[in-house]
């Protein structure tokens, strides 16, 4: 079985994206800043086992420019994702904070895809960032993490890996034989969302109270419903979710929401 996805990596300039391409594709390393102008594809194909399948899963691997302000450049490389890497630098704290606060609004906007943030530079001293401060931001961003080292090749492999494997239990909801791509309007969408968090919910009634305690909190009118509107729902029942719930299968539920409002086209 051949399985082939699109990833994209981002975060700031000088993070390390460019040489975990390298270590992951071509398992090497060189101590040399390069800047990536635009865009620069690379392809893995890597060996998996997946419900008693063997696939060859192909990666094409985005490295996707990270000087902030060309959001054109950036914004087209997202397009048609299917997965992120979102890496940071542990010796600058800042290139933290741009994730959370450009990348991945950016990335969302566009695509809202499986992610796994990498804290780069593990084997360097001095870090600005600590596990802690990595456990919180990841949880919020509602993403795995890893620390990486793109010289050692610490974790890298395991990193896309991780990736690998949420790429393949994404899958598009489907409702009466349809994709939920086809949804028309955001009230088919504020509809699924919902349904989908009653239905994993120990209890419809107690869950269409949460729902409800939400909506209301929000003012959020169901008649005529707003994509921040739904956006929102959609985080905080994720926020309720990942205190019942495994953490990855509340992570798994928020992006599948997420990813239904990249189909419907409004300004």
């Amino acid at each position: 079985m051949e399985v082939k996805r699109k990833v994209v990596l981002l975060g700031d300039a000088a993070v390390g994206k460019t040489s975990l391409v390298k270590r992951f594709v071509y398992d090497m390393f060189e101590d040399k800043y390069i800047v990536t102008i635009g865009t620069k594809v690379s392809k893995k194909t890597i060996k998996m086992e997946w419900g008693g399948l063997s696939i060859d899963f192909t990666l094409m691997v985005w490295d996707v420019l990270g000087q902030q302000g060309y959001t054109r450049v950036q914004e087209a490389a997202f397009r048609g994702a299917d997965g992120a890497l979102l890496v940071c630098d542990l010796t600058r704290r800042d290139t933290l904070t741009s994730i959370s606060a450009y990348w991945l609004p950016m990335l969302t906007n566009v695509a809202a895809v499986p992610s796994v943030l990498l804290a780069n530079k593990c084997d360097l001293p001095d870090w600005q960032i600590d596990e802690p401060m990595l456990e919180r931001a990841a949880e919020a961003m509602g993403v795995p993490y890893f620390l990486t080292s793109a010289k050692t090749g610490e974790n890298v492999e395991e990193a896309f890996m991780k990736l690998a494997r949420l790429m393949l239990l994404f899958e598009p909801v489907e409702v009466g034989g349809e994709t939920r791509h086809r949804m028309e309007s955001l009230k088919d969408i504020l509809d699924y969302v919902i349904h989908d968090f009653a239905e994993k919910h120990w209890n419809m009634e107690d869950a269409m109270a949460i729902v409800t305690a939400q909506l209301n909190s929000m003012g959020v009118d169901i008649r005529s419903p707003t994509i921040h509107g739904v956006k929102t729902l959609i985080e905080r029942l994720y926020a309720i979710e990942k205190d019942y719930l495994p953490l990855e299968e509340a992570q798994q539920n928020r992006i599948k929401r997420l990813s239904l409002l990249k189909h419907v086209k409004w300004a």
